[in-house]
């Protein structure tokens, strides 16, 4: 959906169809009033049952967000940004606040399972969201990095995260010295369905990645569909990060679904 200014219907419309990944920052901090502003409105996003499952941990020391930075695929520009923000899928104060009040009725209560890591992961998600949101709203710039979930013990260590508390995602905050001209490109055919999901046919698969390969000063593909594809797949799913990620969501699956008591 291509739009100009004069056409966005309100502010917020703009924001959401204007925002883009920003990854270079200017040196200057982050006011507290920034940072309150953009952590309040995470606490707008909806939630499941009112519950508010995730946290959010303020990354300020600079040992620290070097240490993200070497985590996270060694991307140097976590530690110099201005707002670094690990966004936690947290069922922790529930389960303690149930074992407190339930416990009372001597009997093993039931503790989260798969379902409770889905919900906690959405609620972080939406929360992430509403702070990129926020955050574009007042001129500052945003991106989010995933790798935070890589080297489960050593992230569990630095950040202390007790039983029913995973990372979900890294967000990273600033002035942007400069924004992208427009919005990055999004894949070319429809993820949105009436009544049923829609398979694609083989024929119509390359109309998706087309918006996506690099163009020449021409306009012209800079590589080919099958090259592109085949650099995604080393980058995406054959690369050691890929596995490194894989091996961790599953450390912490397994800390998370282990049985408190000893089953």
């Amino acid at each position: 959906m291509d739009q100009t200014m004069s056409e966005y219907t309100n502010e917020t419309i703009k924001t959401i169809f204007e925002r883009t990944s920003v990854r270079s920052f200017l040196p200057e901090p982050l006011s507290e009033e920034d940072r309150k502003l953009i952590t309040d409105a995470a606490l707008r996003a909806p939630t499941g049952g009112k519950m508010s499952k995730f946290s959010i941990i303020d990354v300020r020391d600079p040992a620290r967000k070097k240490r993200i930075a070497e985590i996270c695929d060694h991307q140097a520009f976590i530690a110099d940004a201005p707002g670094v923000y690990v966004y936690l899928g947290d069922f922790s104060r529930w389960y303690r606040m149930i074992y407190k009040h339930v416990g009372t009725l001597n009997v093993d209560i039931n503790y989260p399972r798969e379902d409770e890591i889905l919900f906690s992961i959405v609620d972080a998600a939406l929360a992430a969201e509403n702070m990129a949101l926020a955050a574009e709203g007042i001129g500052l710039g945003s991106c989010f990095i995933a790798d935070i979930v890589i080297k489960h013990d050593e992230v569990k260590e630095l950040l202390k995260l007790p039983k029913y508390v995973m990372p979900v995602m890294l967000g990273i905050f600033g002035k942007p010295k400069a924004r992208p001209s427009k919005p990055s490109s999004r894949i070319g055919v429809p993820v949105v369905y009436e009544d049923y999901y829609r398979e694609l046919p083989d024929d119509e698969l390359a109309d998706m990645i087309m918006p996506l390969i690099p163009r020449t000063k021409d306009g012209e593909l800079a590589m080919t569909p099958d090259d592109y594809i085949t650099r995604y797949y080393i980058r995406r799913l054959g690369s050691w990060l890929s596995f490194a990620r894989t091996e961790s969501v599953k450390a912490y699956f397994k800390d998370w679904l282990e049985s408190p008591y000893g089953e």
